[in-house]
C-alpha cells in the first residue's frame, strides 16, 4: 500500500490504463478523438469562415479538414491506447504515450466545458 501511495498520479493513470480491457481503451480513444475534433473544428471554422462566405473555398472544405484530422487523432489514440500488437510475444502495455493522450483528453474536456459555459453565459448556446 505504501508503494502505491508513493507513485505519482501520472504513474497511477498509466497503470489504470494498462489494466483496462481493450474495448474500453478503444472507446476511450474514440471519446478523446471526438473532443479533439470538436476543438479543431472550432478553430478550422473560425479560420475558413471568411473564405467560405466569399466563395473562395468550397463549403465542405472545413468538414473534410476536420474529418481528416479526426482520422489522424484516432490513429494516434489507437497507437497510444490500444496498440498494434501483432507480436504475441510482446503484447501492448500502457506507457507514456497512453498517459499523455489521456491527459490531453482530460484537458480538452475541461476546455470544452469552459467554452460551453462561456457560450451559455453570453447567449451563444441555447
Amino acid at each position: 500500500m505504501a508503494r502505491q501511495r508513493s507513485q505519482t498520479r501520472y504513474a497511477r493513470l498509466v497503470g489504470w490504463l494498462d489494466r483496462l480491457p481493450r474495448l474500453r481503451r478503444v472507446l476511450l480513444s474514440l471519446g478523446i478523438t471526438v473532443e479533439f475534433v470538436i476543438l479543431a473544428s472550432l478553430v478550422i471554422d473560425r479560420l475558413l469562415i471568411d473564405a467560405v462566405l466569399s466563395g473562395d473555398v468550397h463549403p465542405l472544405v472545413p468538414a473534410w479538414v476536420a474529418a481528416g484530422l479526426g482520422i489522424v487523432f484516432y490513429g494516434i489514440g489507437w497507437w497510444a491506447l490500444v496498440g498494434f500488437d501483432f507480436d504475441a510475444d510482446h503484447p501492448w502495455r500502457a506507457g507514456n504515450p497512453a498517459g499523455l493522450y489521456v491527459t490531453a483528453g482530460i484537458l480538452a474536456l475541461a476546455l470544452l466545458v469552459v467554452l460551453v459555459l462561456f457560450g451559455m453565459l453570453f447567449g451563444y448556446v441555447l
